[in-house]
């Protein structure tokens, strides 16, 4: 009798174990509707108003830590009004609970913390009640712009499912997506069209290169390099790893440029203040600079990009990344990379016998951590063609000798690229080759155990140990 109550509590165990498992692999929460509206007044304001309603499924949906309890609107009440139309929760058995008012937390946006030129623009924390599972969250709130401009750029796609999706548009036309899928938390996705919205309200703003900024001098004259080229580049580290980025909504500074004497003096601003900033110094510097805003994307997630005119050729720069900025033609493949130079011998000292070097992370090169790329993958992974080469040597002190003998790596993976590396030692003579091809800038799942050993090699061997 013991053995068949033990049976049927073991197998009990295991129906409900497997119903866990199954529940737990749906979406923390799922969106009944999201909806924007905009609107433009008679007199040149504006009026955007969002509605969103979401269930909660899962306890990972109710902690903080999945954020879906928590709603942030930041604000500019120089010029913005917030509005709160409706807040409160519907509870599994159906109760209309009220988000009472000291809910409502207005205060500083962390990105504004470093950067006192923007303290006066708001947060609004709604910490939302009554949750529990199966409860639905409703939040309705109109911003109220007394500004006749405004860009949007968003993905219609969130964190979990949604059914319904409307977007009102100031024209009176509706767009509607129904069931979109939830994203996908996975580094390297390609883009999926079809859920990007991107549009203007109002007039562009054009942006104007200073052609002077007196008070940089002496940091111009402390970064001076005979090579205009590597001057330019000094400029732009400087201006990336310096001056502090205020990555707020440029909606919520009207989309102004700060003059870049103020950007200068408070050492923030926002990607808009940086690239003015940028172009001043250059061309304080005598270096031609102008600002290119060639789309939209000035407007959201992406900066503008200065255009830097040394010698015959044309730098593409951003204030906020010391990548250089491809063309706007996305057909155009990356610019070859060449590096051919000396380096020092300037090793981290590991104990009284040993040494090491890292080798150079070049700026210009392809970039992909090879640690996201797990063993199996259900999807393509987005990279980029790219044609690599680096030659470094190194004279090293006498008697200094590389560990583990040399290295050489030599293949072709015939649907991905090719690799070749070679570390060796001639007497007190470091040699270094390394150079990479790939050939394509999407790369297929049948072809991702190729790539995924082509870049581990190409992140290996960076660092090297010497004995002393």
């Amino acid at each position: 009798m013991k053995k068949i109550l033990l049976s049927l509590l073991v197998f009990q165990f295991s129906i409900f174990n497997f119903q866990l498992t199954s529940a737990q692999v749906g979406p923390d929460a799922e969106y009944n509707l999201i909806r924007r509206s905009y609107k433009v007044n008679g007199n040149g304001s504006m009026d955007i108003r969002y509605r969103k309603e979401i269930k909660l499924l899962r306890n990972r949906a109710i902690t903080a830590y999945a954020d879906k309890g928590e709603t942030f609107i930041t604000y500019n009440p120089a010029f913005e009004t917030l509005t709160i139309n409706e807040c409160y929760t519907v509870t599994a058995d159906g109760r209309r609970v009220e988000t009472p008012k000291n809910a409502f937390v207005d205060q500083l946006p962390s990105e504004c913390t470093d950067c006192g030129r923007y303290n006066g623009i708001r947060e609004m924390a709604i910490v939302h009640t009554a949750l529990e599972y199966n409860c639905t969250i409703v939040l309705d709130y109109t911003l109220h712009r007394q500004s006749g401009v405004l860009a949007e750029r968003f993905n219609t796609r969130q964190d979990c499912p949604v059914k319904r999706y409307e977007i009102r548009y100031a024209d009176g036309h509706t767009q509607v997506l129904n069931d979109l899928p939830q994203t996908v938390n996975d580094r390297y996705m390609p883009p999926v069209d079809g859920y990007d919205i991107e549009f203007q309200l109002g007039d562009k703003p054009v942006f104007t290169a200073e052609t002077s900024l007196p008070a940089a001098r002496k940091l111009l004259s402390n970064l001076k390099k005979d090579d205009k080229k590597a001057y330019a580049e000094a400029i732009r580290d400087w201006v990336v790893d310096y001056v502090h980025y205020n990555p707020v909504n440029l909606a919520r500074t009207n989309y102004v440029m700060t003059p870049a004497a103020e950007v200068f003096a408070s050492n923030c601003g926002t990607s808009i203040d940086k690239t003015g900033l940028l172009a001043a110094l250059l061309n304080e510097a005598g270096i031609k600079a102008t600002i290119k805003d060639e789309s939209l994307n000035v407007f959201g997630d992406k900066p503008l990009v200065v255009e830097a005119i040394v010698g015959d050729s044309t730098l593409r720069l951003s204030a906020i990344s010391k990548q250089l900025v491809p063309s706007v033609d996305k057909n155009s493949s990356p610019q070859p990379v060449y590096v051919d130079r000396v380096l020092e011998w300037t090793p981290d000292t590991l104990n009284p016998e040993y040494a090491r070097i890292v080798l150079p992370d070049e700026k210009e090169g392809l970039h992909i951590d090879p640690a996201y790329l797990t063993p199996t993958r259900t999807s393509d992974v987005q990279a980029c063609t790219a044609s690599e080469f680096y030659h470094y040597t190194m004279e090293l002190p006498k008697g200094v000798k590389l560990i583990g003998g040399e290295v050489n790596i030599d293949y072709t993976k015939p649907n991905v690229g090719s690799i070749n590396i070679i570390i060796k030692q001639k007497g007190k003579r470091l040699l270094v080759t390394r150079s990479l091809r790939l050939r394509k800038s999407v790369i297929t799942q049948a072809d991702y155990a190729d790539f995924r050993q082509l870049m581990n090699d190409w992140n290996s061997h960076k660092e090297l140990i010497f004995s002393l």
